[in-house]
C-alpha cells in the first residue's frame, strides 16, 4: 500500500542511527508500513509476542539473545512494534541505542502517552519522532488506483484559476462519511468495522494503562465532542453535562489528543484586546469514527452538520499535508471578542494565510485582512479543495 511517510523513513534509518520513533493512532497502518519499508528488519510485536518480560528487564544479554534468535535475514535493525506495552519504553530504546551498536532500532506504537512522552528524555538527542495517520486523500486515491504518485512539494494555497470543476465528488464525500483508515479500502460492510473500532480499539491503549477512573465519563465525553466538531471547547459546560471536574475534563482531552482520536486548534492572537486568545477548537483525526461515535452515518451532503464536517476533512488533510511534507506551518483559528472569525489560519515565519472553509461559499472577514493586510486570504470549498490535496 502506497504511504507518502515510506520513502522518508527508509531515508532516515538509512541515513543515521538515530532511534526511529513512529507512532499515530490504532489501525492506521504503521506495522504494515514498516513491515514493507524494511522486509529484512527483525520485527518484535510487544503485545503478542513473549519477549515483554525480557525487555522490561533491560538485562543486555537476553536482549541479545532475543535478537539473534529472531534474526533470520542477518538483518542490522530491530522494529519493536506496540512498545507502550513496556515499562519504560524509553529506556530500552536508549539500552539497545547505547549498547548494540551494530543494530538500528525503529520503535512503533499506537500512543504517544508512553512512546514520546516517557522517551522524550531518556532518547534526547537519539530519536527521530514520525506520526502516521489515516490515509491521506492522495494516498487513498492512489491505491484505489484513480490518482498518481506526485513528488512534488505541496502548496497550501490555492491558485488563481481555483473555479475548475469539482474533482472526485464521490471520493471526497465518501471519505467525509466513512473516514480514511486503510482497512476500509478492502471491506464492504463499513459501518460495522467503523462501530467495533469506536467501541473498543480505539481506546484500547487507554484502558490497557488503566489511565482513566471511568470509561462511562471518557465515553460521554467524546460523544459531546463528537457533537462539537469545529466548535470552541468550553471545559465548564462539558464538567457540568458530565458531572466531573474541570481539571478530569482537560485530562481526558490531553489523554485523547495523544491517543491520536482529536486534536485541537488555538486561537492566533498578537494579543490585541479584541482578540481571543484561549478557548481551543476540537476537531477528530478520522470522521469516520466521529460519525461512528454519534451512531450516524447517513450521506454527509444532506445533514446538517455537513458545513463542520467539511472544516474538519479540510482541516486534517491539510494538516496531513503540511507534516508529511514538513512544510512548517503551525495551524490556528481565529476569533474577536465581537464574533468575526476566520476557520483556519496557517502561520510560517512571518507568512500568514487566512483560509474560510466553506460547503459552498464565503469569504475570508474584512476584520481579520484590515488587522493582518499582508496576509493571503482564500476560500476553500468542497468545489476547489482537490486542487489543494493532489
Amino acid at each position: 500500500m502506497y504511504r507518502q511517510l515510506s520513502d522518508p523513513i527508509k531515508e532516515l534509518v538509512g541515513e543515521s542511527r538515530k532511534i526511529l520513533v513512529l507512532v499515530g493512532g490504532r489501525q492506521t497502518g504503521k506495522t504494515t508500513m514498516l513491515k514493507s519499508a524494511f522486509p529484512e528488519a527483525v520485527y518484535i510485536n510487544l503485545e503478542k509476542s513473549n519477549y515483554i518480560d525480557v525487555f522490561n528487564s533491560r538485562d543486555l544479554e537476553r536482549i541479545r539473545s532475543v535478537i539473534k534468535q529472531e534474526d533470520k535475514n542477518k538483518g542490522k535493525l530491530l522494529i519493536l512494534d506496540e512498545v507502550q506495552r513496556l515499562e519504560d519504553p524509553g529506556m530500552v530504546a536508549k539500552l539497545i541505542y547505547d549498547e548494540i551498536t551494530e543494530v538500528k532500532l525503529v520503535i512503533s506504537g499506537s500512543s504517544s502517552l508512553e512512546i514520546a512522552n516517557k522517551a522524550s528524555e531518556s532518547l534526547a538527542g537519539r530519536k527521530k519522532l514520525v506520526e502516521l495517520f489515516p490515509l491521506s486523500m492522495q494516498e487513498k486515491l492512489v491505491q484505489m488506483e484513480k490518482a498518481d504518485v506526485t513528488k512534488n512539494k505541496p502548496v497550501l494555497v490555492l491558485p488563481d484559476n481555483s473555479k475548475g470543476r469539482f474533482v472526485f465528488k464521490d471520493e471526497i464525500l465518501e471519505s467525509m462519511r466513512y473516514g480514511m483508515y486503510p482497512e476500509l479500502l478492502n471491506i464492504q460492510d463499513k459501518e460495522s468495522y467503523l462501530l467495533e473500532l469506536a467501541d473498543s480499539t480505539i481506546l484500547k491503549d487507554i484502558f490497557y494503562l488503566n489511565l482513566i477512573k471511568s470509561t462511562k465519563n471518557l465515553q460521554s465525553l467524546l460523544r459531546l465532542l463528537a457533537y462539537q466538531i469545529g466548535q470552541q471547547v468550553n471545559i465548564t459546560d462539558l464538567a457540568n453535562r458530565i458531572g466531573i471536574t474541570r481539571p478530569t475534563v482537560m485530562e481526558y482531552i490531553d489523554i485523547l489528543k495523544k491517543t491520536y482520536i482529536i486534536y485541537t486548534l488555538a486561537p492566533f492572537t498578537k494579543k490585541r484586546r479584541d482578540e481571543i486568545g484561549k478557548t481551543e477548537k476540537v476537531y477528530f483525526w478520522d470522521l469516520g469514527i466521529r460519525n461512528a461515535i454519534i451512531n450516524d452515518f447517513s450521506p454527509v451532503e444532506y445533514r446538517r452538520d455537513y458545513g463542520s464536517i467539511f472544516e474538519n476533512f479540510a482541516i486534517t488533510e491539510l494538516i496531513k499535508l503540511n507534516k508529511y511534507n514538513n512544510l512548517r506551518y503551525v495551524f490556528y483559528y481565529w476569533r474577536t471578542k465581537w464574533g468575526s472569525e476566520v476557520d483556519l489560519i496557517m502561520q510560517k515565519d512571518q507568512e500568514l494565510i487566512a483560509s474560510e472553509i466553506k460547503s459552498r461559499i464565503g469569504t475570508v472577514t474584512g476584520a481579520f485582512m484590515n488587522t493582518y493586510p499582508d496576509s493571503l486570504s482564500q476560500v476553500i470549498t468542497i468545489e476547489n479543495i482537490s486542487q489543494l490535496l493532489l
